[in-house]
C-alpha cells in the first residue's frame, strides 16, 4: 500500500469553490464514461471533502471492486464509514485492509479508533499497540485529527481528539488551553 495516500486524503484541505467546480466537471465527464475509475475515485474524494460521506461510500464501493491496491482502497472506505459514524462497517473495512497489508501503522491506528467508538477497548489497545510497534506517533495523529476537525468546524470531534492527545501527554499546555477554548466555544453555542 502506498503509505501516505490515505493520510493525504484525510488531512488535505481543499478550496470549496474549486471542489464544486471540479465535481461538476467530473459528473459531466462521467456521463460519457460512467465506469472511469479515476473519475469515480476523484468524485468520492470530493464528496468526502464535502462531508457527504454516504454518497462518497456509494461511489467508492464501485471503485474498490476494480482497484489494484485493495489495501489502500479498503482503508479509505473504512475511513469513510468511520466519518459516517458506521463504526462496525469501518472495522470490517480496516480489517480487510490489514489482512492484505498488515504493516500500515496508520490503518492500525484508525482501526483502534473504530474499536474504541464501539466499546471494544481491548481490541482498540491491541490496534494501538501494533501502530506503536510500527513506529506510529499516536499523539501526533490525534492532534492532526483535532486540527482537521477544528478547521472543518466540527468542534465536538476536535475536542474529543484534543482530549485523547492530552491524556496521552498532559505536558503540552497549549493542548490544555485549546481544550478549554473549544469547551467555551461549545458552551456559547448551547446558550
Amino acid at each position: 500500500m502506498e503509505k501516505n495516500i490515505l493520510k493525504t486524503e484525510i488531512f488535505n484541505q481543499l478550496d470549496i469553490e474549486k471542489l464544486l467546480k471540479r465535481e461538476e466537471e467530473i459528473r459531466i465527464l462521467l456521463l460519457g464514461n460512467p465506469n472511469d475509475l479515476n473519475l469515480l475515485r476523484e468524485l468520492a474524494i470530493i464528496l468526502y471533502h464535502k462531508r457527504d460521506y454516504s454518497k462518497a461510500i456509494k461511489v467508492y464501493k464501485k471503485v474498490i471492486e476494480y482497484k489494484n491496491d485493495k489495501a489502500e482502497g479498503f482503508a479509505f472506505l473504512g475511513h469513510l464509514f468511520y466519518e459516517n459514524e458506521e463504526y462496525l462497517k469501518a472495522i470490517k473495512a480496516f480489517e480487510k485492509s490489514l489482512d492484505i497489508d498488515p504493516d500500515v501503522a496508520f490503518v492500525h491506528f484508525l482501526l483502534g479508533n473504530a474499536y474504541s467508538r464501539v466499546g471494544r477497548i481491548m481490541e482498540a489497545i491491541t490496534s494501538y499497540d501494533f501502530a506503536i510497534f510500527l513506529d506510529f506517533d499516536i499523539y501526533k495523529a490525534h492532534i492532526d485529527f483535532a486540527e482537521k476537525y477544528e478547521k472543518m468546524g466540527l468542534l465536538e470531534r476536535a475536542l474529543r481528539e484534543y482530549i485523547v492527545a492530552y491524556e496521552i501527554d498532559p505536558r503540552d499546555k497549549k493542548i490544555g488551553e485549546k481544550i478549554n477554548t473549544i469547551k467555551k466555544s461549545l458552551e456559547k453555542k448551547v446558550i
